[in-house]
């Protein structure tokens, strides 16, 4: 078995323009990095991933005001700098916004709509956002979008004999279970839904930032998966849940293109990852996945836990394994200790910059 990650392009492009078309007006040029990497999809496995780029901006700007809508986050921007209605969601959420700087750097929340001005946001706070931060607009990435050739190029022949299957699982479930939200497969061209009949499309299903999926490989012979699109190398914000009824395990993706060692995460210390303090008896814990194992329904590869300063592995606790790194594109999962009452939702932020 083999993990390739491979440089296709790192080329800077005039992304503001190019993705922008009409959307926004008299924006400043900028240059983004691009580039793709490849997973191998073992024979008959599963192998857990995350979408380690973005799209381009469809809109830079910056706070005017903000102010808060029954719970969900109002956000105005300089006067006509936007195409009204360019954004909004219909019957499916198609963009969000990224908060680039201040407080809330790297927060990132869907958008409901938007006027020449004003951008609607689903949910959010406004704690800590001033005039002057800056905020960007990017395209959700879709089945469609991420791979417009299904997954491998698998284009389905005999839908009930699927060679690739793509699993999105839900974002937060309890301790040991993945449940799925959907499950699709690329056939005559577009992409289906389980249970949502062959002549379905679901090339809009959105894929999440800081999300974890599942690609199902169940032909007998190993095929790669290709990941393109720019390089996000400003803070990330990845929502972590907890509860008081379970133990939660949170699929997430970290979004990078390169390997991460855990001590570069931000995971811990800080408040976000509850810290252990009897190694004999974890609190929060880490799982990685392997990229490379066979098998389906696949057991992290190795789990970890922040204990006296420093990362150690369950099995070997006495280790420091803060240089133990996180592979592009691998997907993880952040397991939180059910609390007694009052479960609350915090952000990991990771901060990270292409090294140079």
């Amino acid at each position: 078995m083999k993990y390739t990650c491979r440089k296709i392009g790192l080329l800077a492009a005039s992304a503001a323009v190019l993705a922008a078309g009409q959307v926004a007006r008299g924006q400043e040029v900028y240059s983004q990095i691009v580039g793709a990497i490849s997973i191998n999809l073992p024979a008959e496995s599963d192998v857990i991933v995350s979408f380690p780029f973005k799209q381009s901006a469809a809109y830079r700007g910056t706070v005017e005001s903000v102010s808060d809508n029954g719970g969900d986050l109002v956000v105005n921007v300089a006067t006509d700098s936007l195409t009204a209605s360019a954004f909004d969601a219909g019957s499916n959420v198609t963009h969000y916004l990224v908060f680039e700087s201040g407080a809330q750097q790297g927060v990132h929340l869907d958008i409901q709509s938007n006027t020449a001005s004003q951008i609607n946001l689903d949910g959010g706070s406004t704690d800590g956002l001033q005039n002057g931060d800056e905020v960007a607009v990017y395209p959700h990435w879709t089945l469609g979008s991420a791979f417009p050739l299904g997954v491998a190029n698998e284009d389905e022949d005999e839908p009930g004999t699927r060679s690739i299957e793509v699993i999105v699982p839900q974002a937060v479930s309890s301790e040991g279970n993945m449940v799925p939200s959907g499950i699709y497969y690329f056939s005559g061209g577009a992409w289906r839904q389980v249970g949502a009949g062959i002549d379905s499309n679901a090339d809009d299903a959105v894929l999440e930032p800081g999300r974890a999926l599942v690609i199902r490989n169940n032909d007998a012979e190993a095929k790669d998966a290709l990941f393109f699109g720019e390089v996000i190398d400003s803070p990330i914000a990845i929502p972590l849940s907890e509860s008081d009824t379970f133990v939660s395990d949170n699929f997430v993706g970290l979004n990078r293109p390169l390997a991460i060692a855990l001590d570069e995460l931000g995971l811990a210390p800080g408040g976000v990852f509850e810290e252990t303090t009897d190694p004999g008896d974890p609190n929060d814990l880490l799982l990685v996945y392997s990229l490379t194992e066979s098998g389906k329904n696949k057991q992290p590869s190795a789990s970890y836990f922040y204990y006296n300063g420093a990362w150690r592995k369950v099995g070997d606790e006495a280790a420091d394994s803060g240089s133990d790194v996180i592979e592009p594109g691998m997907g993880l999962a952040v397991r939180k200790i059910q609390v007694g009452s009052d479960p609350q939702d915090a952000n990991w932020v990771n901060e990270w910059e292409l090294p140079q």
